[in-house]
């Protein structure tokens, strides 16, 4: 059994044995609990995590309490977490490369996501676009591909880290496409945007949203995303695999933790809370304006697609290189 097989099934055994427990003070009306944030206050995923509260502080019956724990892309507020209660007090809402990439990125993790945390929910999901400047003449992707092929210089694509998603797409459709392309790695989506709108980079891979104002003003095209089919963030953008490149699917995920050992009772009620406030209509419709796609589900799902995610992306990154330490 591979360690990914190994580490699954151990989870999936103490969230069994963890039905036998009786549910903690946690559970008792009025107790807050507190939602922990990766990101900082201001982001798309905080305003998001504002309105999913507003829902489930009726759901829950408590109080919800918003803490900031910064830094590593979640590794930070992962290791928060382990470190705390296995109480069901203290939930986590993350982007999940932490989960999902840093045991292949790094050689040492600092603990192991598999047995130290319990998935608990998916919560919103983004695609990766490939997008130009209006001003560089490309209306398709398939005009993009033709320039790479023909132009070394257009073989240069900014992505908002060395590693994430939109890094790893990048990879991927240099492959796809028999072309050196070269990822040219920023210090988050902002940077990368300026450098794409000023010229000083020929194309980006980043998360859709970050390219959805600046598109509705007529500065930028995006070419074609990452999900199998449209996404609502932007339903007149072709997917890859429509345009030809079936292989060429991912997405950047965000969603919901909690400690190894939290009762498997507890996990249930806040997996099941967190997809009604999800699939709410009105929540869906403010979760897509914020540049989000909502996703939900059941813990067994959203630990699945983690570990897929793994196996689809391990390769890849390895062929390339790509570490963090």
């Amino acid at each position: 059994m591979s360690m990914t097989r190994r580490h699954f099934a151990a989870g999936l055994a103490a969230g069994a044995a963890s039905l036998a427990l009786p549910r903690t003070s946690i559970a008792q009306s009025g107790k807050p609990l507190r939602l922990v944030l990766s990101v900082p206050p201001g982001a798309a995923i905080d305003a998001s995590a504002r309105l999913l509260t507003e829902r489930l502080r009726v759901s829950l019956d408590r109080p919800i309490v918003l803490d900031y724990k910064v830094g590593g892309a979640g590794l930070a507020a992962g290791e928060f977490i382990r470190n705390g209660e296995a109480d069901g007090a203290t939930l986590l809402y993350t982007p999940t490369g932490f989960y999902s990439f840093n045991p292949f990125l790094m050689a040492n993790p600092p603990y192991d996501p598999d047995m130290e945390l319990l998935p608990v929910c998916e919560g919103t999901i983004i695609p990766a676009a490939i997008t130009v400047s209006t001003a560089s003449g490309f209306t398709t992707l398939k005009d993009w591909v033709e320039a790479v092929r023909r132009e070394p210089k257009m073989r240069f694509v900014g992505a908002p880290s060395a590693s994430g998603v939109p890094a790893f797409v990048t990879h991927l459709l240099a492959k796809a496409l028999g072309v050196d392309l070269q990822v040219v790695a920023y210090k988050g989506g902002g940077p990368l945007l300026t450098d794409l709108l000023g010229g000083q980079v020929p194309a980006s891979s980043s998360v859709i949203a970050d390219y959805l104002v600046q598109r509705r003003g007529g500065r930028l095209r995006i070419l074609a995303q990452t999900l199998k089919g449209r996404t609502a963030l932007a339903p007149d953008v072709p997917s890859f695999t429509e345009l030809g490149y079936p292989q060429i699917v991912g997405k950047t995920r965000f969603g919901f933790f909690v400690k190894a050992g939290t009762p498997r009772a507890l996990v249930d009620q806040y997996a099941k809370a967190l997809t009604e406030a999800l699939r709410a209509p009105e929540t869906t419709k403010r979760l897509n304006e914020l540049g989000l796609e909502v996703a939900g589900g059941t813990p067994e799902e959203f630990r699945e697609a983690l570990l897929e995610d793994r196996r689809q992306w391990m390769p890849i990154a390895k062929a390339a290189g790509i570490r963090l330490d």
